[in-house]
């Protein structure tokens, strides 16, 4: 369980950070299937940066990414949660706080399952 616990740290400091592609590429399996609050799951990393380079495109400023909780489990203790509030600013000024919660799945130092939970809406 510590090393779980370890990985997740380092991804979510390189999150806080703003370092959010960075994180990707570093702790995402290249087969990672990822969805987002029950649409279909989106399958590979290629696909899934696809993704996330659209979501980012949106921001021009992360002002704070603020863990709420943070917990582990899992039949192999294997299941890592996290409870974000993070606030955004996009090109035109307008701030925003997205709330979310990743429940990723590891195996080997990498996600290779991910579901995020949105609250709200989240686009600007």
């Amino acid at each position: 369980m510590t090393k779980i616990k370890n990985n997740v740290e380092k991804l979510n400091t390189l999150i806080k950070e703003g370092k959010i592609l960075e994180a990707f590429e570093k702790y995402y399996d290249e087969s990672v299937v990822i969805q987002v609050n029950g649409n279909p799951s989106i399958t590979g990393k290629e696909q899934n940066r696809k993704r996330e380079m659209i979501f980012l495109q949106e921001i021009e400023k992360l002002n704070s990414a603020v863990i709420n909780s943070v917990t582990f489990g899992g039949d192999e203790d294997n299941v890592a949660m996290t409870e974000w509030a993070i606030n955004i600013e996009n090109k035109d000024g307008k701030k925003k706080t997205i709330y979310r919660v990743n429940v990723q799945h590891w195996k080997d130092d990498k996600i290779i399952n991910e579901k995020l939970y949105f609250c709200g809406d989240q686009k600007f």
